[in-house]
């Protein structure tokens, strides 16, 4: 029998107390500052990176499944929602899920696509499809807009909570409630046989076939479930934004390499990192938005100095951070 005072009972007291003491921060910090939109903004774009970032982690960190076209799967989900809103007066509240099976879909198919490559050419894979899906609603402008811009409805109210773009805490507090389920189910399927089977395909996907773990399974369910979890966020972005064009910059490799540089400052394989460089690196970029141009020079040095001193992320200096 475990002693009350047991070392083991002692890591799980500590492990929750970190647990709540993170979500106190997500939660009270904004309600205090909620006169401060400028707060609310960046904790919901710094929030908003940081659960793309553990998808991006999932698939790379966990099943090293390269992912190059990772915007094309936020600009599925996104504009899943907003059209099937726009154009079959769907809920909007539905469309979320809408999104996540629009982008589950489509991970599952890259998946199929990629089951014979390794490495790169997985990577070059789901760029190649991202831009065939960015491209197709670029070029029906009829039916999506393209270029001239999708207007998307807000989220209606529920449970007397407005949710009209003037409001932005119940939309913060929305993507915090999607946040703590998707990172759990996360956490959840990384710390299960799935995830064992996820680092062992990822390590040596040959001698994993050898072992009689079939690869094609544990690929397919890594794509499907983190491209799912990223549509969801993806059609919370459009709800929330109001406005998509299928632009490079907004779902096009720019916001692919912000991802994937959230993901690798975070430290693969951690999950949780990519949540703490989310809020490091949108709240700088924020924050030295008045020095212009020179904010890029110092996000990049920012970002050298990470690479340099802490190349496995910054998960690395986990205890000198707690």
């Amino acid at each position: 029998m475990k002693l009350l005072g047991s070392p083991e009972r002692g890591m799980t007291l500590a492990r929750w107390f970190k647990v709540a003491l993170v979500l106190a921060f997500l939660i009270f910090i904004p309600w205090i500052l909620r006169d401060n939109r400028f707060v609310t903004t960046v904790f919901i774009s710094a929030l908003m990176f940081g659960l793309w970032g553990v998808m991006y982690d999932l698939q790379i960190g966990y099943g090293g499944l390269i992912n190059f076209g990772f915007a094309g799967f936020i600009c599925a989900g996104a504009y899943a929602s907003a059209l099937a809103a726009h154009h079959y007066e769907i809920n909007p509240w539905f469309g979320l899920f809408i999104g996540g099976v629009a982008s589950g879909l489509l991970g599952f198919f890259t998946g199929v696509v990629t089951l014979r490559l390794k490495g790169i050419f997985v990577g070059l894979a789901t760029w190649f499809l991202a831009e065939i899906v960015r491209l197709s609603i670029s070029n029906t402008p009829g039916y999506t807009r393209g270029m001239l811009g999708l207007a998307v409805k807000p989220l209606p109210d529920i449970f007397g909570l407005n949710y009209s773009r003037a409001e932005l805490l119940p939309y913060y507090y929305l993507l915090v409630l999607l946040g703590i389920v998707i990172f759990g189910i996360a956490f959840l399927m990384v710390n299960s046989r799935i995830g064992l089977s996820f680092k062992a395909l990822r390590e040596d996907q040959l001698a994993t076939e050898t072992l009689g773990l079939s690869a094609t399974k544990y690929k397919l369910i890594n794509f499907t479930t983190a491209c799912f979890f990223t549509g969801v966020i993806g059609a919370f972005y459009a709800h929330y934004i109001g406005i998509l064009t299928p632009d490079s910059t907004e779902f096009g490799v720019p916001r692919t390499v912000e991802v994937l540089t959230v993901a690798y400052v975070g430290g693969r394989g951690t999950l949780w990192g990519s949540i703490l460089a989310g809020f490091l690196l949108i709240g700088f970029q924020e924050y030295f938005r008045e020095f212009g141009a020179w904010r890029l020079v110092m996000y990049g040095a920012l970002l050298i100095t990470v690479m340099i001193y802490a190349p496995k992320g910054l998960a690395t200096f986990k205890k000198y951070i707690w």
